[in-house]
């Protein structure tokens, strides 16, 4: 059973031109063109014969800073890495890192039990431990007419 859905956004001559103009103003000149506000935590999934892992790198934030919840078979992880508004003297040259609020939400396979999920945050790693119901076969019983 499939845990995300895989959906890849179509290319687009915008996408070629925002890379040359990324590349001529931001590698040659330095200026930064455009800054985006969003970001969003890299994510692997795993499975195994008893549970699903899933690992974000979220790093510079605490376990106090960031949410998991589970909802209806939709399993979110969200928080917020605040701008590092410096006083001090000095300009940057170039900025990399983005700030502000992210969210991510996965459809969780039917076979998940939602009341054991766990979940752990280390080194700016975050881990949830999804395990699966164990499976149940149907027992067989003659039903008998009357």
């Amino acid at each position: 059973m499939t845990l995300i859905k895989w959906a890849p956004r179509p290319a687009s001559i915008f996408d070629d031109m925002d890379k040359m103009i990324n590349n001529v103003f931001e590698n040659d000149w330095n200026f930064p063109v455009r800054s985006k506000t969003n970001w969003s935590p890299a994510v692997d999934v795993k499975e195994s014969d008893n549970s699903f892992t899933l690992t974000a790198d979220i790093p510079g934030l605490t376990k106090k800073e960031v949410k998991v919840n589970v909802t209806d078979g939709i399993l979110s992880i969200s928080g917020e890495r605040k701008f590092e508004d410096e006083k001090e003297s000095g300009n940057y040259h170039y900025r990399e890192r983005r700030y502000g609020s992210f969210s991510r939400t996965f459809n969780l396979p039917e076979t998940v039990n939602e009341e054991d999920i766990s979940a752990s945050f280390k080194n700016g790693i975050l881990s949830i431990e999804l395990p699966k119901h164990e499976v149940v076969i149907p027992k067989e019983r003659e039903i008998k007419i009357s």
